[in-house]
């Protein structure tokens, strides 16, 4: 799969590769170089980023256990 490198050096990642890999606008990747050239590589995010501005105040573990279940 080909892409161009934009103006400002940004890429654009072709939709089916970032449907296959999960990611979305807004996500974090890593970037590396190897011998082979550039990789790419999705970030995992944590439970805690997952829930990150739904709940404003202090919630116990059980509650953002119970909030993160129900998505």
């Amino acid at each position: 799969m080909f892409t161009k490198i934009l103006k400002g050096g940004e890429i654009v990642i072709p939709k089916e590769i970032r449907k296959k890999t999960g990611i979305s606008p807004g996500d974090k990747v890593e970037i590396k170089t190897s011998e082979e050239g550039i990789v790419i590589l999705p970030l995992k995010t944590s439970h805690t980023d997952n829930t990150k501005g739904i709940v404003k105040g202090r919630l116990s573990l059980e509650e953002l256990e119970e909030i993160y279940s129900s998505e």
